[in-house]
């Protein structure tokens, strides 16, 4: 068999059950001053016709699974057994999504892009969904009638990495565009009829940025009025430009509570017709804020106020339950048994200094990125 079909190194986590197709390989701007994910990786477009060979080959592989697992699988060479335990994997979870890799798919051409879709639905025509990456700045090189294009050849959503809303911030970060290029971008998604995700980072602008941070990200949501907010709590990391600025006192880090309250003035400053947020990602200190973002704003609001009514030593006691990944929610934090609260308890007692209590909390955080 040819060469097997080529999987990029990240997805989101509402695509765990998507199949991973690679578009292009690493980021073109790979620039950004928090992220290591690409770093030291060269960006490539792939073509059209390796594209497409490797949809024909997904093609192959779903229509010999559909006719009766291959009785020699295990004596397959290693990758290709690997490939059909994929797919099988992904028929198994419905075989109906597809997330087109890897960092900024729309970075191509309407033209290619357009010829990758129409070849994947013709075949993979059980496809419901088809999603992918793509950055402010790429997005907004299309017309309105160019989404809508598409849209029609089979693009239904675009996870977009706004990380703020704040130039202050999008500047700190090097992103490599503006809050009104969010706004840009993300109506002509909107107007399109692609849907459209975004992303959001608490903390991300240090303790000095946290009210312009949430304020301004909330007025970005408000213009654009994005099908999904997913929220990803922010982590420095080492080896970034941010742990540099961080260690010569340039900004100061968010404590973990103070990124969870940025969070939630964030909310409240919302003011949309609709739309969902989503805390899906373990490093969120409140994986339970979720919901439509008019008519759950209070709920979502209301678990920020259960915390804060809390002691100081519950508050801690459950920010260590979280960040160990005991506890999903306060709900289930006063459920814990014996054994996992004395658990709790050992860390706690040896953690007295508040610089001592968040560097644990960052160690344990850095786990999950």
């Amino acid at each position: 068999m040819s060469k097997e079909f080529e999987i990029g190194p990240i997805r989101p986590p509402s695509e765990a059950e998507s199949l991973l197709l690679r578009i292009t390989r690493n980021c073109p701007w790979n620039r950004c001053r928090f992220c290591t994910i690409y770093r030291g990786n060269k960006f490539s477009t792939r073509s059209v016709e390796e594209i497409k060979a490797d949809i024909d080959q997904v093609a192959l592989y779903r229509d010999n699974i559909l006719s009766g697992i291959p009785e020699d699988l295990y004596e397959l060479p290693e990758e290709t057994m690997q490939r059909y335990l994929y797919i099988m994997s992904w028929l198994a979870n419905g075989g109906e999504s597809v997330f087109l890799q890897d960092a900024n798919t729309v970075v191509l051409t309407y033209d290619k892009l357009r010829e990758i879709l129409v070849h994947l639905r013709e075949k993979l025509p059980n496809v419901k969904r088809v999603t992918t990456y793509g950055r402010v700045d790429s997005i907004n090189k299309f017309s309105v009638e160019q989404l809508e294009g598409l849209k029609e050849a089979g693009l239904d959503r675009i996870h977009s990495g706004y990380e703020s809303g704040s130039d202050s911030v999008l500047s700190l970060l090097n992103k490599g565009f503006t809050k009104a290029q969010e706004i840009e971008a993300g109506r002509k998604v909107k107007e399109s009829g692609i849907e459209l995700s975004v992303y959001f980072m608490p903390g991300a602008g240090g303790i000095g940025l946290s009210d312009e941070n949430a304020v301004e990200t909330a007025d970005v949501v408000n213009k654009v009025q994005p099908d999904f907010v997913r929220i990803r709590t922010f982590v420095a990391q080492k080896g970034t430009e941010v742990i540099d600025d961080i260690s010569a006192g340039v900004r100061v880090e968010c404590t973990d509570k103070g990124k969870a309250l940025e969070l939630k003035k964030m909310i409240g400053h919302l003011d949309v017709g609709g739309g969902y947020l989503f805390s899906d990602h373990i490093i969120n200190l409140f994986q339970e804020v979720n919901g439509n973002m008019k008519t759950n704003k209070e709920k979502m609001l209301a678990v920020f106020a259960d915390f804060e009514k809390l002691g100081e030593p519950d508050q801690r006691r459950y920010q260590i339950a979280r960040r160990m990944g005991i506890v999903q929610s306060l709900s289930q934090f006063w459920r814990l048994d014996n054994r996992q609260m004395e658990s709790v308890e050992a860390n706690l007692g040896r953690l007295d200094a508040e610089e001592a209590f968040e560097a644990f909390l960052i160690r344990l955080l850095r786990r999950y990125i």
